[in-house]
């Protein structure tokens, strides 16, 4: 008897037990369930990042360490559990289950409140990140303002750009960062010629008006005049080593000179009285040089006229732009023409050995296209290649050339070339709005397209600038 009674208090016990333990392992259960925080996909001024999330009354919040760390924030938490966060000139504060966020100490109201879960803060992202300042839509953060248009862009470094816009009194040159589109002033200036990144990277050339040559540093951003030299330079271009500079000199670039950046001085390297050289290009030795030479039209007025009709004939026969190779070696001192046909000529690139050109080819043909053209430093081994695609630009890249060809209705290509062998490869494609590649020595590869600047990133385009 006292044994069916004790099964019979054990099974009562174990009743009461079940009624009361069940509905707080089921809530429990439930509150794991809500509160289960999963990983979700962002992308970050641009930047791919993985942000912790939990879903809370069927929305979804956002990992505010996360975000905070991603956009590059700073993130506090006081002895009270206010979570403060600082973006720039932007301070916020927020508790867990609080329905409104303190911005610059304003309390600004949440549709959705703050909820701690592991020991972290979620929050609604939108309402996070507008109240940072930035914008917010589709997982798509963004909290930096981007430079406003592009017309230069030069690659500093893998992670930075030297970008250049004409102003209404000059020109200002901006630091960028390649990864965010973030941005700094590098140089404001008025009348001073095309920034010329050094070969390590760490400073940049320029001259002004007077023919004043200036280096500046691309971490102080402080400018030291290395040359007082009045006269005109045209096309700076730094030698390999980064101990000198060569341009063309005079009014009419008659002259290729050299400046040593130690000491200022100037000397020049070829003075052949030939006019109108350009797109003055050097080999890595610092002892060859390619580079077109243009001819004036020839003018001619009626001379029994009066000179206010204007009535003049323009001949511009035998105009077209010429190829020119000269080696500092040479016993006769005298440049080489390799090129004598008739076709425009763009583009001109030297190899760093100094034993070929390239450059695209235009004739005059409104049917033709544009054609990559190699020839050797002799003018006596041309080779056409890319007949079957319009050719728009060439760049060089380290020991590469890069094509930016047409492709498509509404797609360009882009071909990577082997300098050495020839051989080449598709890249990737791009918009047919993209109007130049920009591409540094380790092939990093941007572009401007529809007047902004844009950064390959594994086989995507992102825009850095407006």
């Amino acid at each position: 008897m006292q044994m069916k009674k004790a099964m019979v208090v054990s099974m009562i016990a174990a009743a009461i037990s079940a009624t009361a333990v069940t509905p707080i392992f089921a809530q429990t259960a439930a509150s794991i369930q809500a509160a289960q925080i999963s990983q979700s996909n962002f992308m970050v001024n641009a930047n791919p990042v993985s942000i912790r999330t939990v879903v809370d009354g069927g929305v979804t919040l956002a990992s505010v360490r996360d975000i905070v760390n991603a956009v590059g924030a700073t993130l506090h938490i006081n002895s009270d559990h206010t979570v403060v966060v600082k973006l720039g000139e932007t301070t916020l504060k927020l508790k867990a289950a609080s329905k409104t966020i303190t911005v610059n100490g304003a309390a600004t109201p949440l549709q959705h409140p703050a909820k701690e879960v592991a020991y972290s803060t979620f929050i609604e992202p939108a309402a996070f990140v507008q109240a940072l300042g930035g914008t917010y839509e589709d997982n798509m953060i963004s909290t930096v303002n981007l430079l406003a248009g592009a017309e230069q862009a030069v690659w500093v470094s893998s992670s930075q750009l030297i970008v250049s816009n004409s102003t209404g009194e000059g020109r200002e040159d901006y630091l960028v960062d390649a990864a965010t589109g973030k941005y700094e002033l590098l140089l404001k200036s008025e009348g001073a010629s095309a920034l010329v990144l050094s070969p390590d990277g760490k400073s940049a050339a320029y001259s002004d008006p007077s023919g004043a040559v200036f280096t500046i540093d691309l971490v102080s951003k402080q400018a030291n005049q290395v040359s007082t030299d009045s006269s005109i330079k045209n096309e700076l271009t730094w030698s390999s080593d980064g101990m000198s500079l060569f341009f063309l000199q005079g009014d009419k670039s008659s002259v290729i000179a050299k400046l040593t950046v130690a000491d200022g001085k100037v000397s020049k390297v070829l003075e052949d009285k030939v006019d109108y050289k350009a797109n003055l290009t050097v080999s890595a030795d610092g002892k060859q040089f390619a580079y077109y030479v243009f001819k004036q039209p020839k003018v001619t007025a009626d001379s029994s006229k009066d000179v206010e009709l204007d009535d003049v004939a323009i001949d511009a026969t035998g105009t077209e732009p010429q190829i020119y190779f000269y080696n500092t070696a040479t016993a006769n001192n005298k440049a080489v023409q390799l090129t004598k046909d008739t076709a425009d000529k763009v583009f001109l690139e030297l190899s760093a050995d100094g034993s070929k050109v390239s450059y695209v080819s235009v004739s005059a043909d409104e049917a033709s296209v544009g054609q990559l053209v190699t020839i050797d430093n002799t003018g006596h081994a041309s080779t056409p290649s890319f007949a079957d695609k319009d050719v728009y630009e060439l760049v060089q890249g380290g020991s590469k050339l890069y094509l930016l060809t047409a492709d498509g209705i509404s797609t360009n290509a882009i071909y990577e070339i082997d300098n050495a062998t020839g051989t080449s490869k598709l890249v990737q494609s791009v918009s047919d709005s993209a109007s130049e590649l920009i591409v540094s020595g380790s092939s990093d590869i941007a572009a401007l397209i529809d007047g902004q600047l844009a950064v390959s990133a594994q086989g995507n385009w992102k825009n850095i600038t407006n």
